[in-house]
């Protein structure tokens, strides 16, 4: 299931777990992109690489349950 943009600000905006777990993963998304710009990593990036892509999949299950909590009252303001 993917977040749409509406569901993402409505919880942005009224939990602050969620904010806190999507500025996270937002934070692990710049780095990767940093870390995808430089071309060659050592095996030591490519290894933090695979832990930041683990840890954003994580953030990103977490704020998917937090976000079933709020579906009914979302789908309510539509």
């Amino acid at each position: 299931m993917q977040l749409t943009q509406q569901v993402r600000e409505f919880l942005a905006k009224n939990d602050e777990e969620f904010r806190r777990l999507y500025e996270k993963h937002q934070e692990y998304e710049q780095e990767l992109d940093a870390l995808a710009k430089k071309g060659f990593l050592s095996s030591e990036e490519e290894l933090y690489v695979a832990q930041v892509k683990k840890k954003k999949l994580t953030l990103k299950d977490q704020m998917l349950v937090i976000s079933k909590k709020y579906e009914k009252q979302i789908e309510g303001m539509a």
